[in-house]
């Protein structure tokens, strides 16, 4: 049995041990500001790329602000969809990952300050990394009446959301050095820049116009009657479909009258009544036409 355990030791001490190395460059950094998206706070995106000559998988510690909240931590793979296979740890303002490919990829919310209606927020990137360029884009929020941006942007495009994106050009930072963005904007109404998503507590601007204009024609009926009112349209409908086929049907033949007139008689002499077998007039002897209806009558 000795030599047989001594076997499997060595068997698994000849097998490959992916190595992870400590990055310490970055192609690329870009930095995504999403003020009030989904949520009252700074969602922060940030996408990184390693250099190609990076042993993968690799780990990379890149820094957290104080009250971070992080929401996704992953990498694209070849066609650029995410997956979450990253491991990460969070300890003293860092986040520490391993990244099994050449990119990562952390969103986290961080808390902004706001006093009445003016809301400021600093980004400060501090890491020991060199990196070859770090750009920045800043959306601007939907309910934003005006926003300050530095460093001044280059540029701004509004994507298929609709939303401004004000784009901020890329440059080289070495490793301790700071790269901060800073931006202010003034709201009147706290609404967020996510389809479909408002604070709690707060009016969207179509209940807002709604409310201003006294609710419409409908607007101050109760449910009761919004449920009533189609309900009636369908019983006045279905009237006027049912009297319409009952008016439109064809008049009904009358039914014969079988009874025998006194004194009628076949031509034959039989005595048997005749009828007409059209109307059901009776017929007299002799009689060829219907007296009723001009119907010639069946010998």
């Amino acid at each position: 049995m000795r030599p047989l355990l001594l076997l499997l030791l060595l068997l698994l001490a000849a097998q490959p041990v992916a190595a992870q190395t400590e990055v310490t460059q970055l192609d690329t950094l870009t930095v995504e500001l999403w003020p009030d998206y989904d949520r009252p706070a700074m969602l922060v995106l940030l996408t990184g790329t390693l250099p190609a000559s990076a042993t993968l998988p690799a780990t990379v510690t890149i820094p957290l602000p104080a009250g971070a909240e992080v929401n996704a931590v992953a990498r694209f793979n070849d066609v650029d969809v995410l997956v979450t296979d990253v491991e990460w740890t969070q300890a003293d303002g860092e986040m520490t990952l391993t990244t099994p490919a050449r990119s990562f990829h952390v969103e986290y919310y961080s808390p902004y300050v706001s006093s009445d209606n003016e809301v400021t927020y600093g980004f400060t990137w501090t890491a020991g990394l060199e990196i070859a360029g770090v750009a920045a884009v800043v959306q601007q929020p939907v309910a934003a009446t005006d926003i300050t941006i530095v460093p001044a942007p280059s540029g701004s495009v509004t994507r298929a959301d609709g939303l401004r994106y004000h784009q901020i050009d890329p440059r080289p930072v070495a490793a301790g050095e700071p790269f901060t963005v800073d931006v202010t904007y003034t709201v009147d109404t706290p609404v967020l820049s996510a389809p479909s998503v408002t604070p709690a507590g707060t009016a969207t601007p179509a209940a807002t116009a709604t409310a201003a204009t006294g609710g419409g024609i409908l607007g101050d009926l109760s449910p009761w009657w919004l449920l009533l009112i189609p309900a009636a349209l369908a019983l006045l409908v279905g009237a006027w479909a049912l009297g319409r086929r009952t008016g439109s049907g064809r008049a009904r033949k009358p039914r014969p009258n079988r009874a025998a007139r006194p004194g009628a008689t076949r031509p034959n002499g039989e005595g048997a009544a005749r009828f007409c077998h059209h109307c059901g007039q009776p017929a007299q002897a002799g009689d060829v036409f219907c007296r009723k209806c001009g119907t010639r009558l069946k010998q």
